[in-house]
């Protein structure tokens, strides 16, 4: 099975409880998504889609901010070479985004993230447990605009099955799971077409184990018919 995550509510988690440092509440995140990733292993999922950060989110949010993301998420990159958990559990780990896109923008970050991700892929590159695909600097619009500009230079015929293959994410999620939030803010339009999609009146770092338990017995018990 294959969940595609969006974990949402960050600056209000800071705001409802009293958190000043950015990095801070973002670090509990990151512990959250930890934890989470145990309990799908635990229940036999074995993919894992998370937005970690979009082309919007770059575009748009403050530098500072920016920043301050980048680096949290280039340092805890890094850290994660040598992070028994990814080993003991045999994570697969995938970098899925734009890295020309951010390899490029004017931050010194840029290029640091896409190389500690890059290592951070090849060192997990021969696991098998479960997949970990991370979307950074990753847009669901952006995504399709590129696999069917691929797709065009091979010469290739245009069909769903070439586009697929050259999509960051290239499998489809049986389920999206969305924390705080309604809608799916440009994350795997493509591969969502027939997913199962859950809003959790929640915020990120309050998500617990019986919720995504939840979401998965309701999924069972569903028959999918995929248009039929």
């Amino acid at each position: 099975m294959h969940i595609g995550v969006i974990p949402d509510g960050n600056r209000r988690f800071m705001k409802k409880n009293g958190i000043f440092s950015l990095e801070d509440s973002y670090g509990m995140g990151i512990t959250k998504f930890h934890q989470f990733m145990e309990w799908c292993i635990e229940l036999g999922v074995n993919e894992v889609t998370l937005y970690a950060l979009s082309i919007e989110n770059i575009k748009n949010r403050n530098h500072v901010e920016v920043s301050t993301l980048l680096s949290l998420f280039s340092d805890h990159a890094l850290k994660s070479l040598n992070d028994e958990r990814i080993h003991k559990n045999r994570v697969r780990i995938n970098f899925c985004g734009d890295r020309e896109f951010i390899s490029g923008i004017k931050n010194p970050m840029g290029v640091r993230i896409v190389d500690n991700l890059e290592r951070l892929e090849d060192s997990t590159r021969e696991y098998e447990n479960i997949d970990l695909n991370i979307a950074l600097a990753y847009g669901g619009r952006q995504e399709i605009l590129n696999a069917v500009r691929e797709v065009v230079k091979s010469g290739s015929e245009l069909s769903e099955e070439n586009i697929q293959k050259h999509l960051w994410v290239k499998s489809y999620p049986e389920i999206i799971l969305r924390t705080a939030e309604s809608r799916l803010s440009n994350f795997l339009l493509w591969q969502s077409a027939y997913s199962e999609i859950y809003f959790i009146d929640k915020l990120w770092q309050e998500l617990k184990k019986e919720d995504l338990i939840r979401v998965l017995g309701d999924y069972q018990s569903k028959e999918r018919r995929f248009g039929k």
